[in-house]
């Protein structure tokens, strides 16, 4: 399942996420919960610009995400005002 993942994030159809993706992976791989596996699994799914948005805080996430953007957040150093 993870080999999956890995090569679900490693090419996302816009760059950006392909990046934060990468980043957030090499952290979160190693150092999760079932829990949080099943939500990240489900948050690849979503599309990379609604994603972005929820990361840069354009955009509302949706609450079964907060969690988890806000990880993806910190690991990739991003701070919404």
């Amino acid at each position: 399942m993870l080999k999956k993942i890995e090569y679900r994030i490693n090419y996302r159809s816009t760059r950006e996420m392909d990046l934060i993706f990468r980043k957030f992976w090499s952290h979160f791989r190693n150092n999760h919960s079932e829990y949080e596996l099943n939500i990240f699994k489900r948050l690849i799914d979503e599309n990379d610009v609604d994603i972005y948005n929820w990361i840069i805080g354009v955009s509302n996430t949706p609450e079964i995400y907060n969690i988890m953007i806000e990880k993806i957040r910190s690991v990739v150093g991003f701070k919404v005002k």
